[in-house]
């Protein structure tokens, strides 16, 4: 494969960025030029909830300018997206057409989930050891401009993740005015954060060791200068080194430090807020330093289309953490371990013996296990009525890796698996057509390989199944009796013959 080039346009709070790297025949992308313009966007968004006009007009400029770079390069594709500038304005949509007809880019508004997502990514790949850090206890903080996002690792798995309106525009922002009526600022600065980050400590897993605390944002680099380190480059600094940078902040004024460090005056009122997230997590995990990557968004949005188009091969399967995330979860609100890895496996295992006929791909596969994992978590809150607190709960969980309409997507299905008939649902009916028919599809399976194991006894034994001209063919052995599977299983396989049109059939020996 001959060399290509590919940009990534991210349309941040504060500034406008884009990225061209090369891609190479081993799909690993090299960064050729970056370039950055200040736009604003969330300084005003945040406080009055809409994109002004001017502010429009600045960024229709700026693409404008970053169209060119494309051309000029010669690139063969181009990611435009933009975070939570876009994600917080009430007239969002208005701006992305006026955007579209004026520049050509259709932008993509990025989900919380899928932002935060794209960053752990770039990390992972500026770390090749990371598989080794996380096999104890770590924190990873993607502090935004409009949000904090807060991920832990251990044992070498994803086990957590929380999101907080935390961002360092947005608290400079909402705190501006008490800046000039106060002097004590920075008391009042730690009381509206540190509000925020017990509400954290309150429901974050328990009994982890802390090892590693990784932080990154976009005015990472600043504060990295201040300390003497290069702002565009990785680096680990120690708990003192840190909180002398902190020191330093807390009594120098944004202004002075435009003046004498040649901060832009739109970054450095964000400085202190970063600092004091930093500062904070730093006593609470108890680590004696801070690793700070050189991690962007662009990044991030690079490898995964590697990942998944040009063959590069990760260190850790992106997906590993999305399922790990979803074990998590279930364990929390107590589900039965066995039940479910025992469906799990027939789930996938009818999936992949359908794969060629059925039009679902690998993607689909994936939501079908987040939806198995997930199946019954509502039982923990609603013994009877399982299944739509199962859908509130997938709905307002924070799962890295997993955008809007694909939660939204496994949400419906946890929430129609046990229904006689999913078509008759009004929340059913309001899906788009698209995922109408990925949503009957992935229910389908889903009702079949629970009623196998209706019991929860997993009585069925060497379960076989296999795909026939006329025929779904699921067979097993048991020492028991499977009579309440078989009934099971004949009252939940219409569905499945309805969207697939193939009929499934269930058999059983008894063993000895």
């Amino acid at each position: 494969m001959a060399k290509k080039l590919v940009a990534v346009i991210d349309i941040g709070s504060i500034t406008a960025r884009i990225k061209i790297f090369e891609v190479n025949a081993k799909g690993k992308p090299k960064e050729i030029e970056a370039v950055r313009k200040f736009t604003g966007l969330g300084s005003r968004s945040y406080k009055s909830g809409t994109i002004q006009a001017e502010q429009v007009n600045e960024l229709c400029k700026c693409l404008k300018m970053f169209d060119e770079k494309c051309r000029e390069y010669g690139v063969s594709r181009v990611f435009c997206v933009a975070t939570s500038a876009f994600r917080d304005a009430s007239n969002a949509e208005v701006v992305l057409e006026k955007v579209r007809t004026r520049t050509g880019f259709k932008i993509r508004v990025l989900d919380n989930a899928m932002e935060r997502y794209y960053q752990s990514l770039a990390v992972q790949a500026i770390y090749p050891d990371f598989a080794k850090m996380i096999s104890s206890g770590t924190m990873m903080l993607d502090i935004g401009s409009g949000s904090l996002q807060a991920s832990v690792y251990d044992k070498s798995e994803f086990v957590f993740s929380q999101n907080m309106l935390l961002g360092s525009l947005r608290i400079s922002g909402l705190l501006s005015d008490l800046e000039t009526r106060t002097t004590h600022y920075d008391e009042v600065l730690e009381e509206f954060i540190g509000q925020d980050l017990d509400d954290y400590h309150a429901v974050e897993p328990k009994g982890i060791t802390y090892k590693n605390l990784i932080a990154f944002s976009g005015e990472m680099g600043f504060i990295k200068r201040l300390g003497g380190f290069d702002g565009m480059s990785s680096c680990v600094l120690t708990k003192e080194e840190f909180l002398r940078i902190y020191e330093y902040l807390l009594k120098t004024r944004p202004s002075d430090l435009t003046l004498h460090d040649q901060i832009p005056s739109m970054i450095a009122p964000l400085l202190l807020p970063t600092a004091l997230i930093i500062k904070n997590m730093l006593e609470y995990t108890g680590v004696d330093k801070v690793y700070m990557p050189h991690a962007s968004l662009s990044d991030g949005i690079i490898y995964y289309y590697c990942y998944n188009n040009m063959g590069l091969k990760p260190a850790i399967d992106p997906d590993s953490y999305l399922i790990s995330a979803a074990r998590h979860l279930a364990k929390r609100y107590r589900c039965d371990k066995k039940h479910i890895e025992y469906v799990e496996d027939i789930a996938l295992r009818i999936f992949d013996e359908i794969k060629n006929v059925s039009g679902l791909d690998k993607r689909d596969r994936l939501l079908l296990q987040i939806a198995v994992i997930l199946h019954e978590i509502g039982k923990f809150v609603h013994s009877r009525n399982h299944s739509d607190a199962a859908y509130s709960i997938i709905s307002y969980t924070n799962l890295m890796g997993l955008d809007h309409d694909e939660q939204h997507m496994v949400a419906m299905i946890v929430r129609l698996y046990p229904r006689n008939n999913p078509y008759e649902s009004y929340y059913y009916s309001i899906l788009p057509s698209d995922q109408k028919v990925i949503v009957s599809k992935l229910t389908a399976i889903l009702r079949i390989a629970d009623s196998i194991d209706a019991s929860h006894k997993e009585k069925a034994k060497r379960v076989n199944v296999s795909l026939k001209p006329d025929k779904l063919a699921v067979s097993c052995e048991s020492p028991s009796d499977m009579s309440f599977e078989q009934w099971a299983f004949e009252h939940r396989c219409g569905l499945f013959e309805d969207v697939m049109g193939i009929k499934p059939v269930f058999k059983s020996r008894r063993e000895g």
